[in-house]
This record gives structure tokens, sequence and C-alpha cells, in this order.
């Protein structure tokens, strides 16, 4: 066993300091915003915007085409000092809806710090959002140990059953990660009315696993939760999570490579990570990339690290359960990186933190940095490149359609991302579409994505598009 994890070990080590690729992948970056302090969170949101808390107490969008920060929310309780702050934010899975049937509830989950430093607390709690604002505070969950550092706060909704993950950090004392009577060193599952479900593996416990350092990447894929962890000064952790599952902090840090470790691992049925490093590179947020508009990025994770200043590509096997290879982007070139999302249109996000007190902030940090190809790749994106043209995507009044070389003959509808039929088009003789963003009925939607479905003689054809202000 221990020959097997030092092998592991020198391939992620050697992957870990290989030289960095950007033309090789064909990748250009810009500059969306600048100027921000401490962003943490930065999420896609339904309504086609970037959504982002900063760590001071700020919630903002952020328009992906012209960088524009529009404010909704300020959080006067909240406690900034150290890694202290508002952390991590998530948004309900019916945020909109265009169903009278399935009423839409506009809320977003926020997890912070507040309190004082002698005695941090960490909460979560739920905000309306309304006429471009966030209101209504109903807090879920409070009173859960916080410190200075290792407080975790990524979370995430299932849209299955809608309940919400919270990763939380031991908050500097170890020994709660094996406490489970504690909340910290955990990751946490509740209803979204702060309520414990009772298929959790512990009666009346949030608890979901356990043995964690300091969680703070996490994404669903492949049906599996992936999570980053934070190591001390070895062993940062790539997880994939299972219920009511030991990770072995602080018995074990990273594999289950020394005698001791094997002992605690066999005892306890610790879960190994599927990729490790060391020195540490301070493992942050993640998402994972699946799309064809950066090819070589398909079925990855995409992990970016405070430390190592860089992007990271986890390319993962067909199963999702390991790590093929590891590719590093950056290094160095934007300092530290704190979180990542990616647009349904597969263009990438990354977020700055070098005024978090740890970084050299330049005269622009910190930023949200936009990555494309440097060429759009006719092969993977024929359908939306070769036949029909669509643009401005997001779009405020109107998106116009040119067919091109596109089946003529074909009926064209409007689809909510339920698939209920919003509206019907037609083409005219240029060629062209015009929707003006209403209903069969005239009424102007809600903003949020849609589908556009062509159907002709060759078979479907689907198109998203992000309806956006107004």
């Amino acid at each position: 066993m221990i020959i097997k994890y030092f092998f592991i070990f020198l391939l992620l080590f050697s992957c870990n300091y290989s030289a960095d690729i950007n033309a090789q992948a064909d990748i250009k970056t810009r500059d969306l915003v600048t100027g921000l302090d401490t962003p943490w969170e930065i999420l896609w949101g339904p309504d086609g915007f970037i959504w982002m808390t900063e760590r001071y107490g700020r919630v903002s969008r952020v328009n992906p085409a012209t960088g524009e920060v529009i404010e909704i929310l300020r959080i006067q309780e909240v406690l900034e000092d150290g890694e202290r702050g508002l952390m991590g934010m998530v948004l309900h899975p019916r945020f909109f809806s265009s169903v009278p049937e399935m009423p839409a509830y506009p809320y977003v989950y926020l997890v912070y710090n507040y309190g004082s430093k002698d005695n941090t607390k960490v909460k979560v709690v739920r905000f309306t959002y309304s006429n471009n604002k966030l209101e209504s505070p109903v807090e879920l969950i409070k009173d859960i140990p916080g410190a200075w550092n290792h407080d975790g706060s990524r979370m995430w909704i299932d849209p299955n059953d809608w309940t919400l993950y919270l990763t939380m950090g031991d908050a500097a004392v170890q020994d709660r990660a094996q406490n489970l009577s504690s909340l910290n060193g955990k990751i946490l599952r509740m209803n979204l009315d702060g309520t414990i479900p009772p298929d959790n593996p512990y009666p009346n416990s949030y608890v979901w696993s356990w043995g964690h350092r300091n969680p703070q990447g996490f994404v669903f894929a492949n049906g599996k939760i992936y999570s980053s962890e934070h190591g001390p000064d070895t062993d940062d952790e790539l997880n994939i999570i299972y219920k009511g599952r030991n990770y072995g902090w602080p018995n074990v840090r990273g594999y289950c490579d020394s005698p001791n470790e094997q002992a605690f691992c066999e005892s306890n049925k610790v879960v190994e990570p599927i990729a490790a490093w060391t020195p540490t590179i301070a493992t942050a947020g993640i998402d994972f990339y699946n799309h064809n508009l950066i090819s070589e990025w398909k079925n990855s994770i995409l992990l970016v690290a405070l430390k190592g200043s860089m992007l990271v590509q986890l390319k993962l096997n067909e199963t999702g359960d390991d790590v093929v290879t590891q590719t590093n982007y950056f290094s160095g070139k934007f300092g530290r990186l704190r979180d990542i999302c990616i647009s349904p249109d597969g263009k990438v996000y990354i977020a700055t933190s070098n005024k978090d007190g740890r970084g050299n902030p330049s005269a622009v940090d910190d930023r949200i940095i936009e990555i494309t190809p440097t060429a759009l790749k006719k092969n993977d994106e024929k359908d939306e490149i070769e036949e029909i043209e669509f643009y401005p995507n997001p779009f405020s009044d109107k998106i116009n359609f040119n067919l091109n070389d596109y089946n003529n003959n074909c009926t064209v509808n409007i689809l909510d991302i339920f698939g209920n039929k919003v509206r019907e088009l037609s083409i005219n003789n240029d060629r062209k579409i015009i929707w003006d963003g209403r209903d069969i009925n005239g009424n102007h939607v809600n903003n949020g994505f849609y589908f556009v479905r062509f159907f002709s003689s060759i078979g479907p054809h689907i198109i998203k598009v992000i309806k956006s202000g107004m």
C-alpha cells in the first residue's frame, strides 16, 4: 500500500510543478471587473448574471457582458477579521418560474461570521430577492463556533430533494472534527427551513460526513459530490463525499500512508482523497467543466488555489471516481485565486483574493477574470457557429437569430427551463428571427435561462439563451 501511494504522490507532485501551457490550451483572458475587495463566492445565476459575495459583507450581481457591479445587499452584522467575513452563497433551485402551478422561490442563502473576535460564530441566513435587493432575512442555523480561520462555508442545494449542504471547518480546534456532537470539521445537511432531514446518517444531527479540516470547495457532478479541502503544511485534498463517512482529520493527512494512519483508516473506514498536494497549494473553489467550448477541459474538475496562485485542471476518468491527469494554468500570473464559476455557454470565470491579507494586490485587484478560447473550434461548436448565429446573449429587450444555412422549413419554439412552451416564433424571408422576450400572451417573461428549439426534417437543434435586465 505504501508503494502504491508513494507512486501516486510522485505523479501528482510532478504534475503540480509542470509548466503552464496557456498557448497550447489556446485560451485567453480578460478582466471582467476590477477594484473588488476579496470576492469569496462567485456563481452563475439563473438571471444570466454572476452573483458575488465580498468578504466585508457585500452581495452583488455582475453583468458578464459589461462588468457592471450592482450591489443588492450589505450586511452590517458581518464580522470581517482574519479569514472571517461573508463567505458562501447559493440560490434556490427554483429561483424563477414561468409556470403558475410551480411557484418561484427567489431565495438567496448566505453564510457568514458574526459576534466578536473572542466569540466568533457562524450562521446561515435566507434572504428574499425583490426589486434588485435582498431583504426579509430568516436565520436557518446559527451559533456554530467559528474562528479567525478554518470556517469552511461553501454551500450547495440538491435540486432533487431541496436539501442544503454546508461545509464547516474545525474552527482551528482539531479534535472537533472527530467529535460527532460538534458541527465543526463536518459537512452538514439541512432542509431549506433549517430543520434536520430524517434521512441524515445520524439521528437528530446535521452531520453528513466528518473528519474534515477546512473544506472550501464543493460541487456536484457525475452523480457525486466533490469537495476540496485545505491541509496543514501537507496534504491538501480533493475528496468524493459519501453519506456518514469519516475523512480522517486530524488523525489522517491525505492518504493512509503511514503505519498509524493505516491503522486508524482501517478501524474507522476512512475515505481517502482522489488527489492530494504536498507541498500544499491552498485548494479553494471548484467547479465541474463538461462543455465543448474549451474541449481540453471536458470531464474535469477545475480548482483554484490561493497559495499556489493557479487554476488546476483535474481530468477525471469515465466513472468520475479518480483523477487521470493534472494541468496547471496561470501560475503566479494573477496572484491568489479564491473561486470559480462556469457560464452555460462554457466560459470560465475566476475571482482573485489578493486583498485578503495574505496577497500582494496590484492596482486592479481584486478582480473577476473571464477565460475563453482564443479561437472558436468549429468542429466542436458546429451547430452554434456555422448554422445559427444569435446575439446578444444575454439579452434584455430582444435577441436576433440568423439561420444562415440552417434548414428553413422548421418550427421554432421558446421553452422555459422546465420544458414548457413559452412562445412560437416565425421565420421571415431573410431567414431571420427576432424574439422580443414576451410570452404567447404578450407579457414580458421573467429573467433567466430559456431554450430556443429549432425542429426540422434533420431533427431538433436547441440553443440556450439568457434573458436579463428589464
